[in-house]
């Protein structure tokens, strides 16, 4: 079968079927006549079995080894593929609160949303003063939602910074009590009396 009809019945672009031989991944089992490649049933198989590992995550060169080296045991690289799976997934999930939140903001420009980014690095700062001055700053800037404002007073371990945003949320709007509601069915019991007080101070 010629790389044209490879490429048609397998998915496989012609260029990738290419590089996939330039790596050593696969080679064609014969030349026609005019030296044009021809791949036998075994090739197109192998090919599938390319799709199929990339469809997990292995990069070409861990394909290469998986499906030349009989040692090459899977638990490992699988473990590690569950491992790199789950941190993209919570740095996506990271992605998509900031979005939800910046959107939440309701910004009028480019303007307000560097600002609510600001705001919401601030929040989620290591240093206790930055997240006590954003929590403060908060009350004249519309620009952080209110959702951010009460996972903040939710996981804050700092005496000062939880006053100043327990603050904050009390002057933030009537969407507090109900989002903080749900503070109080976490299995944390630190993060359940966080939400009493808080829910006390509105």
């Amino acid at each position: 079968m010629l790389i044209g009809e490879v490429a048609r019945r397998s998915g496989v672009s012609a260029r990738m079927l290419r590089h996939y031989e330039s790596l050593g991944l696969v080679r064609p089992s014969g030349r026609t006549g005019s030296g044009y490649r021809e791949y036998s049933r075994a090739d197109i198989r192998r090919i599938f079995h390319i799709e199929s590992l990339r469809s997990l995550g292995l990069s070409l060169r861990e394909i290469g080894r998986a499906l030349d080296e009989p040692g090459f045991a899977p638990a490992a690289l699988v473990d590690d593929l569950i491992h790199r799976t789950r941190e993209r997934i919570a740095a996506e999930t990271e992605l998509l609160t900031r979005l939800r939140r910046i959107d939440a903001a309701g910004p009028a420009g480019w303007e307000d949303v560097l600002q609510a980014v600001a705001l919401l690095q601030a929040l989620g700062s290591k240093s206790a003063d930055a997240r006590q001055r954003a929590a403060l700053s908060s009350v004249q800037d519309a620009s952080v939602p209110v959702e951010a404002l009460v996972d903040a007073v939710l996981s804050e371990t700092d005496t000062n910074v939880a006053g100043a945003l327990r603050w904050a949320l009390a002057r933030s709007g009537d969407d507090a009590a109900a989002l903080l509601a749900r503070g109080l069915d976490s299995p944390v019991a630190e993060v359940r009396a966080r939400a009493v007080r808080a829910l006390a101070e509105l």
